[in-house]
């Protein structure tokens, strides 16, 4: 009979329980610097701000309906229904440990697809990109905005590149990789893939999908003169490495 009792008190306060779950695991991800996997930096002081309205919001509700709480009939499998629903969105939200999205959703949306590659033609004309002749500070987003914009190899010559991304295959060409990164704009269901094709014979037998690498190299003409890929970086080395704290690009 009490349990009966509980069932019915949680069917009728699920939907506050699931918004008490999700702003408890909102803070989780926040204190432990993982929120930025699912949103833009920038919404995280507001995301985390929400979070805590909520929970004080959910807390203040549940107390109140323990205090006005009138029994109200309820059928056995409307009851357990809502339980199992409760006990999976809380399994999933506090044990599914969360992870920076995949090459399979890469290939899935495409690489350097839409307008996230497209520097603007002042963009490319300004001599602060360059300034110092040193290009490392240049990210796979702006090296992929550069290739889509010119394929003239004249203008990559003499400049080396040192890049961190996780491996992406390309679908046309077994013998180039991308090195690649998501641009999230405001969070994970709006994030583009981005890459840099990167010309590595045989990589599939030193490195596997989705594994993190630091590409150092020079830009080159594709040695079978590819449509697709006219320019790919020559790689000087290819060093597995750690995915980063930061896994995406702004």
């Amino acid at each position: 009979m009490r349990f009966r009792l509980f069932l019915s008190r949680v069917a009728q306060q699920q939907g506050i329980i699931l918004l008490f779950i999700i702003a408890v695991a909102t803070l989780w991800l926040a204190a432990t610097g993982r929120l930025t996997l699912y949103i833009h930096q920038r919404y995280v002081v507001f995301t985390t701000s929400m979070a805590v309205v909520a929970l004080v919001m959910a807390s203040a509700s549940v107390i109140m309906q323990s205090r006005t709480h009138q029994h109200t009939y309820f059928a056995w499998w409307r009851r357990v229904a809502a339980c199992v629903m409760v006990c999976i969105v809380a399994g999933m939200a506090l044990l599914v440990p969360p992870t920076a999205l995949t090459t399979t959703t890469a290939t899935q949306r495409g690489i350097n697809k839409g307008a996230v590659t497209r520097l603007s033609t002042d963009k490319l004309s300004q001599a602060s990109i360059f300034a110092q002749r040193d290009y490392s500070h240049l990210t796979i987003k702006e090296w992929a905005g550069l290739l889509a914009q010119t394929h003239d190899i004249t203008f990559y010559r003499g400049k080396t590149v040192n890049l961190t991304g996780f491996v992406t295959p390309d679908t046309a060409d077994s013998q180039i990789f991308y090195v690649s990164r998501f641009v999230v704009t405001c969070c994970a269901v709006d994030a583009q893939a981005v890459g840099v094709p990167v010309y590595a014979p045989g990589w599939r037998e030193r490195y596997q999908p989705n594994s993190w690498v630091t590409v150092t190299g020079d830009f080159a003409a594709h040695p079978q003169q590819h449509r697709q890929q006219p320019i790919v970086i020559m790689p000087r080395s290819v060093t597995s490495t750690t995915q980063p704290k930061e896994p995406y690009e702004y």
